[in-house]
């Protein structure tokens, strides 16, 4: 009798292991199907992931700088709709060159006080979105009410590509990130 109680109990045992390792792969396996969207900035050489943070759908970012020709202020408005990054809005201070003379249709134009020119209604899809890290032009992105100067992601001179992947939850929070962006918008198959 005392043979059999034995053999039960191992059985047992190998019985609860089994039910917990069942338990435990079907929690990683929930935890690696369940999505998220993120906005994904990588080097666009090297593909160094510098920056990858949750973006809920209607998510909106801006990236301001100093325009390099006219040395005034310039601040691009952004959403993330779709999976895609959007221009949005422009914000600037000095009509010229690289600078829009007006609207175009769809678009309006307004002037705040100070003599900020801002023009809205883009809604235009931005399939590849690069900024180059100035070396006088202090770019810095504006993300969830945080001002993140691109200078302390990546080196001078150096481009960032902002993209925005849908990807498993549980890897970025293991910061396992995907293979570079080409361009904003893609699935990550692992």
């Amino acid at each position: 009798m005392g043979c059999l109680k034995a053999t039960l109990l191992k059985h047992r045992r190998l019985l609860a292991a089994s039910v917990a390792l069942a338990a435990l792969a079907a929690a990683a396996l929930t935890a690696y199907s369940l999505k998220g969207q993120y906005l994904l900035l990588t080097n666009e050489q090297s593909g160094r992931v510098l920056f990858c943070e949750p973006a809920a759908l209607g998510s909106e970012f801006a990236v301001s700088f100093t325009h390099s020709v006219n040395k005034s202020p310039v601040t691009e408005y952004y959403t993330i709709a779709n999976g895609q990054i959007l221009l949005q809005a422009l914000r600037y201070y000095t009509f010229g060159a690289g600078m829009p003379g007006g609207p175009e249709q769809g678009q309006t134009m307004r002037f705040e006080e100070g003599g900020a020119i801002i023009i809205e209604g883009f809604k235009r899809p931005m399939p590849r979105l690069v900024y180059n890290v100035g070396r006088s032009a202090s770019h810095t992105l504006h993300w969830q009410g945080r001002d993140i100067p691109l200078n302390t992601l990546d080196a001078p001179g150096e481009p960032i590509l902002f993209s925005v992947i849908v990807y498993p939850r549980i890897l970025p929070a293991l910061r396992i990130y995907p293979a570079p962006a080409k361009h904003t918008t893609r699935e990550v198959a692992l």
